[in-house]
């Protein structure tokens, strides 16, 4: 079923998702988010920024026009890619332009390192991927 809301409306009542809701919105890339897309976000849930070291979170944090809007824009793809399909697409470019490992272990989606948990959240502007993990790119 998909959600009546955008990526970033979803995200925001989500409440697995508010640490990264709140970093889109620090950066500005929830305004994109909210925007025509469609858009394929694999998405950190709260669980995973807590499992950064507390330096690492808060240094994004303070800095959510550079580190963190390079990050943030890491996890995210163009397109409407259910998780089926990103297991086929190796390395896909992201948003940041560079590209990102995909591959598939054990039946997991693995995204840069972290496991797709919460597979295919259908948006009105795209897809909704959560993660285990906050992949910081290289």
């Amino acid at each position: 079923m998909t959600s009546p809301e955008t990526i970033t409306g979803t995200l925001a009542a989500d409440g697995r998702f508010s640490l990264m809701a709140e970093a889109l919105q620090a950066t500005g890339l929830d305004a994109v988010l909210a925007g025509k897309g469609p858009y394929t976000v694999c998405a950190p849930t709260d669980e995973a920024f807590r499992l950064l070291p507390k330096e690492t979170l808060a240094g994004l944090m303070a800095d959510p026009k550079g580190q963190l809007f390079r990050v943030l824009q890491y996890h995210i793809m163009f397109g409407n890619l259910s998780c089926s399909t990103i297991k086929k697409l190796n390395f896909p470019k992201t948003r940041l332009g560079i590209t990102v490992e995909i591959t598939e272990k054990g039946g997991q989606v693995i995204f840069g390192g972290a496991t797709v948990t919460i597979p295919d959240i259908a948006c009105l502007n795209g897809v909704i991927h959560g993660i285990d993990g906050v992949v910081i790119p290289r």
